[in-house]
């Protein structure tokens, strides 16, 4: 056949090359080509190139660069939430084949707070451990923020509202802030009556700031929210602070509904008005798309998903105590 026969395919018909949309999205991950390149192996100048090949593809720029740092162009951050799917379906493709002879193995390292170690958490993992001998596991038990990826970790699993990232958030159930006390307090002063009543009890505030006085404000399942303005007797921006303050009687605080229920159940505190519960806080687990493709974190994560809300019921199943 006569070359001149043959159809010339345009640029914007053609598919962009895979392995350039698979660095680009680490590079985006990462925060930089150096990283990038470290974490896949390459060299610098390679992923440079691709990166720039598929710039060329797209006939746009994806990434702005200065001698000091990278940042996502407009387009850039757009591609980025493609390319994060494309790069999650064939690590998804690749872990099905690879599961038809291969068991999860290798090291597993994750990140929690000590409040969902307590809550039951790390128990759970550690009956997935044991169920696949191949795996190792490393937690690290800590409240400070984790950075995934510059740190090398698998899985986090965190309360509250997430910082925006290019990281995957897969929630796995949520909870209350509700209301407790340690018995002595109840002795001394009583149950509040209603919301309108904690402002007469010492209360346990959750910020941290120069102003005198804190809000609270509370919901109910049939009424009308409830604002508290309170001056805190104790003010922490730990769950683990707030606790301990409660369990030494310093006043009625509130706490992610798991881990009050927890020290009720041992004695160390009384729900108080448990019908009435703060704004609900999502426990998530968040992992890169290239991390939670491996068999070992696929399967976590699953766990995870089926078993942990379990674990983490809201304050309605407190009511009903």
């Amino acid at each position: 056949m006569n070359g001149d026969n043959q159809r010339v395919v345009p640029r914007d018909e053609r598919l962009p090359p895979v392995e350039a949309v698979v660095i680009f999205t680490r590079v985006a991950e990462t925060g930089s080509f150096t990283a990038a390149a470290r974490s896949m192996g390459l060299p610098l100048a390679t992923v440079s190139k691709r990166v720039g090949e598929l710039e060329e593809h797209l006939g746009v720029r994806l990434i702005t660069r200065t001698t000091r740092r990278q940042s996502l162009t407009e387009p850039g951050k757009r591609f980025l939430i493609h390319g994060r799917l494309i790069v999650d379906a064939l690590q998804r493709a690749a872990d099905e084949a690879a599961q038809a002879v291969a068991e999860p193995s290798g090291r597993l390292r994750l990140t929690m707070s000590t409040v969902l170690v307590e809550a039951g958490l790390g128990q759970l993992i550690a009956r997935f451990v044991a169920a696949n001998q191949k795996l190792r596991c490393e937690i690290d038990v800590s409240d400070r923020y984790v950075d995934l990826v510059a740190e090398g970790y698998d899985l986090a699993i965190r309360v509250g509202k997430l910082k925006d990232s290019t990281l995957i958030a897969r929630k796995i159930g949520s909870t209350e802030a509700s209301m407790f006390a340690a018995p002595a307090l109840v002795v001394e002063h009583g149950l509040p009556s209603g919301p309108k009543a904690l402002e007469a009890y010492p209360l346990i505030g959750e910020q941290i700031s120069p102003a005198d006085t804190q809000q609270w404000v509370l919901h109910h399942a049939t009424k009308k929210p409830a604002k508290v303005e309170f001056k805190p007797r104790m003010s922490a921006n730990s769950v683990r602070a707030i606790a301990e303050a409660i369990e030494a009687g310093l006043g009625i605080g509130r706490l992610p509904t798991f881990v009050g229920r927890k020290m009720v159940e041992h004695g160390l505190a009384v729900p108080v008005l448990p019908e009435w519960a703060g704004p609900g806080l999502d426990i998530s687990l968040v992992y890169a798309a290239h991390r939670g493709m491996l068999p070992g974190v696929r399967l976590l994560i699953d766990q995870l998903s089926s078993e942990a809300g379990k674990l983490l019921a809201g304050h309605a199943a407190l009511a009903g105590r």
